[in-house]
Protein backbone atom coordinates (compact mmCIF):
# COMPACT_ATOMS: atom_id res chain seq x y z
CA UNK A 1 0.00 0.00 0.00
CA UNK A 2 0.95 3.74 -0.82
CA UNK A 3 2.22 5.87 1.77
CA UNK A 4 -0.86 8.17 0.48
CA UNK A 5 -3.45 5.18 0.97
CA UNK A 6 -1.98 4.77 4.50
CA UNK A 7 -2.81 8.14 5.35
CA UNK A 8 -6.16 8.08 3.83
CA UNK A 9 -7.03 4.61 6.00
CA UNK A 10 -5.81 6.23 9.22
CA UNK A 11 -8.22 9.15 8.64
CA UNK A 12 -10.88 6.68 7.99
CA UNK A 13 -9.94 4.87 11.39
CA UNK A 14 -9.89 7.72 13.43
CA UNK A 15 -13.08 9.32 11.80
CA UNK A 16 -15.31 5.97 12.66
CA UNK A 17 -13.08 5.88 16.45
CA UNK A 18 -14.39 9.25 17.43
CA UNK A 19 -18.09 8.61 16.15
CA UNK A 20 -18.21 5.55 17.99
CA UNK A 21 -16.88 7.73 21.37
CA UNK A 22 -19.55 10.54 20.70
CA UNK A 23 -22.87 8.61 20.27
CA UNK A 24 -21.47 6.06 23.47
CA UNK A 25 -21.07 9.30 25.64
CA UNK A 26 -23.82 11.05 24.27
CA UNK A 27 -26.31 7.56 25.14
CA UNK A 28 -24.96 7.45 28.47
CA UNK A 29 -25.21 11.15 29.59
CA UNK A 30 -28.69 10.95 28.11
CA UNK A 31 -29.62 7.68 30.64
CA UNK A 32 -28.08 9.53 33.52
CA UNK A 33 -30.18 12.98 33.25
CA UNK A 34 -33.69 10.46 32.53
CA UNK A 35 -33.24 8.60 35.41
CA UNK A 36 -32.55 11.96 37.56
CA UNK A 37 -35.32 13.35 36.32
CA UNK A 38 -37.68 10.89 36.79
CA UNK A 39 -36.41 10.41 40.33
CA UNK A 40 -36.74 14.14 41.16
CA UNK A 41 -40.68 14.14 39.85
CA UNK A 42 -41.80 10.95 41.44
CA UNK A 43 -40.24 12.36 45.18
CA UNK A 44 -41.92 15.59 44.36
CA UNK A 45 -45.37 13.78 43.85
CA UNK A 46 -45.29 11.67 47.35
CA UNK A 47 -44.26 15.29 49.35
CA UNK A 48 -47.14 17.13 47.58
CA UNK A 49 -49.24 13.71 48.81
CA UNK A 50 -47.97 13.61 52.12
CA UNK A 51 -48.68 17.13 52.76
CA UNK A 52 -52.19 17.78 51.32
CA UNK A 53 -52.91 14.40 53.37
CA UNK A 54 -51.26 16.20 57.01
CA UNK A 55 -53.50 19.45 56.18
CA UNK A 56 -56.38 17.20 56.17
CA UNK A 57 -55.60 15.10 59.08
CA UNK A 58 -55.05 18.95 61.09
CA UNK A 59 -58.25 20.38 60.00
CA UNK A 60 -60.09 17.04 61.08
CA UNK A 61 -58.71 16.86 64.34
CA UNK A 62 -59.48 20.33 64.94
CA UNK A 63 -62.92 20.21 64.19
CA UNK A 64 -63.23 16.86 66.46
CA UNK A 65 -61.48 19.45 69.10
CA UNK A 66 -63.82 22.08 68.94
CA UNK A 67 -66.93 19.58 69.21
CA UNK A 68 -65.94 18.75 72.34
CA UNK A 69 -68.50 19.81 75.51
CA UNK A 70 -68.47 19.62 78.87
CA UNK A 71 -71.79 18.53 81.05
CA UNK A 72 -70.40 19.35 84.48
CA UNK A 73 -68.04 20.68 87.35
CA UNK A 74 -68.27 24.33 88.54
CA UNK A 75 -69.18 26.96 86.06
CA UNK A 76 -68.11 30.53 86.08
CA UNK A 77 -69.49 32.87 82.80
CA UNK A 78 -67.84 35.91 81.48
CA UNK A 79 -70.49 37.90 79.22
CA UNK A 80 -69.61 39.62 76.33
CA UNK A 81 -68.95 43.34 76.71
CA UNK A 82 -69.60 42.92 80.20
CA UNK A 83 -67.60 44.20 83.56
CA UNK A 84 -67.58 40.74 85.33
CA UNK A 85 -64.32 39.93 84.11
CA UNK A 86 -61.71 39.71 81.20
CA UNK A 87 -59.65 37.28 79.76
CA UNK A 88 -56.09 37.72 77.81
CA UNK A 89 -53.43 36.37 76.20
CA UNK A 90 -49.95 37.04 77.87
CA UNK A 91 -47.27 35.38 76.50
CA UNK A 92 -49.05 32.00 75.75
CA UNK A 93 -51.26 32.16 79.13
CA UNK A 94 -54.42 33.64 80.28
CA UNK A 95 -54.31 36.00 82.10
CA UNK A 96 -57.88 36.19 84.28
CA UNK A 97 -59.81 39.37 85.85
CA UNK A 98 -62.52 38.86 87.93
CA UNK A 99 -61.84 35.19 89.15
CA UNK A 100 -59.49 33.91 91.79
CA UNK A 101 -59.92 32.25 95.10
CA UNK A 102 -63.56 34.33 94.73
CA UNK A 103 -65.85 34.64 92.14
CA UNK A 104 -68.48 37.14 93.32
CA UNK A 105 -70.30 35.96 96.08
CA UNK A 106 -69.48 31.92 94.31
CA UNK A 107 -66.93 29.79 94.75
CA UNK A 108 -63.87 30.16 92.84
CA UNK A 109 -60.35 28.33 92.80
CA UNK A 110 -59.30 26.31 95.37
CA UNK A 111 -55.66 25.21 96.33
CA UNK A 112 -56.19 21.50 96.97
CA UNK A 113 -53.89 20.26 99.88
CA UNK A 114 -52.42 16.93 99.09
CA UNK A 115 -49.58 14.48 101.59
CA UNK A 116 -47.62 12.85 99.14
CA UNK A 117 -46.04 9.32 99.65
CA UNK A 118 -43.25 11.11 102.02
CA UNK A 119 -45.69 12.98 104.29
CA UNK A 120 -45.05 16.13 103.01
CA UNK A 121 -48.03 18.62 102.42
CA UNK A 122 -48.31 19.85 98.95
CA UNK A 123 -51.02 22.00 97.52
CA UNK A 124 -52.40 20.93 93.65
CA UNK A 125 -53.09 23.66 91.14
CA UNK A 126 -56.82 23.57 90.38
CA UNK A 127 -58.16 22.80 86.70
CA UNK A 128 -59.94 25.07 84.56
CA UNK A 129 -61.41 23.87 81.62
CA UNK A 130 -62.30 26.65 79.21
CA UNK A 131 -64.98 27.53 76.11
CA UNK A 132 -65.74 30.61 74.29
CA UNK A 133 -68.53 31.73 72.10
CA UNK A 134 -67.94 30.33 68.33
CA UNK A 135 -70.01 33.10 67.06
CA UNK A 136 -72.55 30.33 66.03
CA UNK A 137 -74.61 29.93 68.77
CA UNK A 138 -72.36 27.47 70.10
CA UNK A 139 -69.28 26.92 72.12
CA UNK A 140 -65.84 26.47 71.12
CA UNK A 141 -63.45 24.37 73.74
CA UNK A 142 -60.14 25.78 73.73
CA UNK A 143 -58.48 23.63 76.15
CA UNK A 144 -57.56 22.87 79.64
CA UNK A 145 -55.57 24.96 82.31
CA UNK A 146 -53.92 24.55 85.47
CA UNK A 147 -53.93 28.21 87.24
CA UNK A 148 -50.55 29.02 88.84
CA UNK A 149 -50.46 29.01 92.34
CA UNK A 150 -47.87 31.04 93.22
CA UNK A 151 -48.18 34.12 95.28
CA UNK A 152 -48.12 36.20 91.83
CA UNK A 153 -50.76 34.02 89.55
CA UNK A 154 -53.51 33.04 92.18
CA UNK A 155 -55.44 35.70 94.77
CA UNK A 156 -58.80 37.00 95.18
CA UNK A 157 -60.30 38.34 92.04
CA UNK A 158 -57.33 37.65 89.62
CA UNK A 159 -55.53 34.40 88.08
CA UNK A 160 -52.87 32.80 85.09
CA UNK A 161 -54.05 30.25 83.78
CA UNK A 162 -51.60 27.98 82.28
CA UNK A 163 -52.53 25.38 79.22
CA UNK A 164 -51.30 22.22 80.12
CA UNK A 165 -50.50 21.23 76.39
CA UNK A 166 -48.08 22.73 74.35
CA UNK A 167 -49.69 25.21 72.39
CA UNK A 168 -48.67 26.31 68.92
CA UNK A 169 -48.27 30.30 68.40
CA UNK A 170 -50.36 29.08 65.56
CA UNK A 171 -53.05 27.69 67.57
CA UNK A 172 -53.02 30.89 69.74
CA UNK A 173 -53.94 33.14 67.20
CA UNK A 174 -56.88 31.69 66.69
CA UNK A 175 -58.30 32.23 70.44
CA UNK A 176 -60.59 34.45 70.66
CA UNK A 177 -61.78 35.82 73.92
CA UNK A 178 -63.83 39.31 73.05
CA UNK A 179 -67.05 37.06 73.17
CA UNK A 180 -68.65 34.86 75.59
CA UNK A 181 -66.32 32.77 77.70
CA UNK A 182 -67.32 29.96 79.61
CA UNK A 183 -64.91 28.21 82.25
CA UNK A 184 -65.69 24.81 83.86
CA UNK A 185 -64.09 22.68 86.18
CA UNK A 186 -64.57 19.21 85.18
CA UNK A 187 -65.14 17.68 81.88
CA UNK A 188 -66.58 13.97 81.74
CA UNK A 189 -63.23 11.60 81.94
CA UNK A 190 -64.40 9.33 78.46
CA UNK A 191 -64.41 13.18 76.79
CA UNK A 192 -60.96 14.17 78.30
CA UNK A 193 -59.37 11.23 76.80
CA UNK A 194 -60.79 12.54 73.40
CA UNK A 195 -59.67 15.86 73.66
CA UNK A 196 -55.74 14.52 75.01
CA UNK A 197 -55.96 12.15 72.11
CA UNK A 198 -56.91 15.04 69.74
CA UNK A 199 -53.82 17.40 71.33
CA UNK A 200 -51.63 14.45 70.71
CA UNK A 201 -53.18 14.52 66.91
CA UNK A 202 -52.65 18.01 66.53
CA UNK A 203 -49.13 17.85 67.89
CA UNK A 204 -47.93 14.82 65.45
CA UNK A 205 -49.51 16.83 62.76
CA UNK A 206 -47.41 19.84 63.21
CA UNK A 207 -44.92 17.60 63.30
CA UNK A 208 -45.63 15.78 59.84
CA UNK A 209 -46.65 19.40 58.45
CA UNK A 210 -43.11 20.51 59.69
CA UNK A 211 -41.45 17.72 58.43
CA UNK A 212 -43.29 17.63 55.41
CA UNK A 213 -42.31 21.10 54.43
CA UNK A 214 -38.73 20.35 54.98
CA UNK A 215 -38.95 17.74 52.60
CA UNK A 216 -41.02 19.65 50.06
CA UNK A 217 -38.44 22.40 50.65
CA UNK A 218 -35.35 19.76 49.97
CA UNK A 219 -37.57 18.16 46.93
CA UNK A 220 -37.88 21.46 45.68
CA UNK A 221 -34.38 22.34 45.83
CA UNK A 222 -33.52 18.43 43.97
CA UNK A 223 -36.05 19.70 41.51
CA UNK A 224 -34.11 23.18 40.80
CA UNK A 225 -31.10 20.92 40.74
CA UNK A 226 -31.90 18.45 38.41
CA UNK A 227 -33.50 21.30 36.26
CA UNK A 228 -29.98 23.07 36.02
CA UNK A 229 -28.55 19.53 35.46
CA UNK A 230 -31.02 19.11 33.03
CA UNK A 231 -30.08 22.29 30.88
CA UNK A 232 -27.13 21.98 31.63
CA UNK A 233 -27.45 18.67 29.70
CA UNK A 234 -29.38 20.05 26.74
CA UNK A 235 -26.34 22.70 26.57
CA UNK A 236 -23.99 19.83 26.61
CA UNK A 237 -26.42 18.25 23.37
CA UNK A 238 -27.79 21.48 21.48
CA UNK A 239 -25.00 23.99 22.34
CA UNK A 240 -24.80 26.71 24.59
CA UNK A 241 -24.25 30.58 22.61
CA UNK A 242 -22.89 32.25 26.45
CA UNK A 243 -19.76 29.78 26.10
CA UNK A 244 -16.73 30.72 25.26
CA UNK A 245 -14.55 29.19 22.29
CA UNK A 246 -12.71 26.24 22.81
CA UNK A 247 -10.62 24.57 19.86
CA UNK A 248 -9.83 21.12 20.96
CA UNK A 249 -13.65 21.13 22.31
CA UNK A 250 -16.02 22.82 19.96
CA UNK A 251 -18.74 20.72 21.12
CA UNK A 252 -18.96 23.19 24.42
CA UNK A 253 -20.44 25.42 22.12
CA UNK A 254 -21.79 23.94 19.33
CA UNK A 255 -23.50 21.01 21.72
CA UNK A 256 -22.67 17.02 21.07
CA UNK A 257 -25.27 16.91 18.50
CA UNK A 258 -23.95 19.21 15.91
CA UNK A 259 -20.00 18.34 16.76
CA UNK A 260 -21.79 14.95 16.14
CA UNK A 261 -23.09 16.38 12.39
CA UNK A 262 -19.82 17.97 12.00
CA UNK A 263 -17.54 14.74 12.46
CA UNK A 264 -19.70 12.66 10.26
CA UNK A 265 -19.55 15.39 7.43
CA UNK A 266 -15.96 15.51 7.61
CA UNK A 267 -16.10 11.73 7.94
CA UNK A 268 -18.22 11.81 4.65
CA UNK A 269 -15.79 13.85 3.11
CA UNK A 270 -12.56 12.78 3.73
CA UNK A 271 -14.55 8.73 3.26
CA UNK A 272 -14.85 11.02 -0.38
CA UNK A 273 -11.71 12.24 -0.80
CA UNK A 274 -10.25 8.35 -0.36
CA UNK A 275 -13.07 7.42 -3.14
CA UNK A 276 -11.58 10.07 -5.25
CA UNK A 277 -7.65 9.03 -4.78
CA UNK A 278 -8.48 5.36 -5.04
CA UNK A 279 -10.25 5.94 -8.72
CA UNK A 280 -7.27 8.02 -9.56
CA UNK A 281 -5.03 5.09 -7.98
CA UNK A 282 -7.33 2.64 -10.32
CA UNK A 283 -6.92 4.75 -13.45
CA UNK A 284 -3.05 5.23 -12.92
CA UNK A 285 -2.70 1.85 -12.29
CA UNK A 286 -4.51 0.95 -15.91
CA UNK A 287 -2.76 3.16 -17.13
CA UNK A 288 0.50 1.94 -16.31
CA UNK A 289 -1.03 -1.65 -17.05
CA UNK A 290 -1.68 -0.15 -20.86
CA UNK A 291 2.22 0.89 -21.12
CA UNK A 292 3.58 -1.57 -19.46
CA UNK A 293 2.24 -4.00 -22.16
CA UNK A 294 2.40 -1.32 -25.41
CA UNK A 295 6.26 -1.67 -24.35
CA UNK A 296 6.16 -5.70 -23.74
CA UNK A 297 5.00 -5.55 -27.46
CA UNK A 298 7.60 -2.70 -29.05
CA UNK A 299 10.33 -4.88 -27.55
CA UNK A 300 8.96 -8.05 -28.62
CA UNK A 301 8.88 -6.39 -32.29
CA UNK A 302 11.95 -5.31 -32.03
CA UNK A 303 13.76 -8.57 -31.18
CA UNK A 304 12.18 -10.80 -33.63
CA UNK A 305 14.39 -12.28 -37.33
CA UNK A 306 12.55 -10.10 -40.14
CA UNK A 307 13.33 -6.92 -37.76
CA UNK A 308 17.19 -8.06 -37.56
CA UNK A 309 17.30 -8.90 -41.45
CA UNK A 310 15.71 -5.22 -42.67
CA UNK A 311 18.70 -3.97 -40.02
CA UNK A 312 21.18 -5.82 -41.69
CA UNK A 313 19.73 -5.10 -45.54
CA UNK A 314 20.10 -1.63 -44.34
Amino acid sequence: MSRLGLVCLILVLLGLGAESYIAAKLGLRRGEVEDQLRKAIADSETATTALAKAKVELGDSQQKLQSVKVGWGYEWNFPAGGNVGSVQVVQGRLAVTGLGTSFGAARGLARRQITDATGQARELAPVVHVFTDNGQGGSRYIGEFSADISPNGLNETTCVLIPTWAASPEEQQTWNFAGAVRMRSQTPAGERSAVEHLHQTIQLTYSQITQTGLRTEEQKRLTTAAEEALQARKNELLGDSAAAENPDHPEYKLGLVQTLVDVEEERNAVQFAVDELRRQLKVASEFRTQQLDALKQIAAKLSSPETKVSQRTK
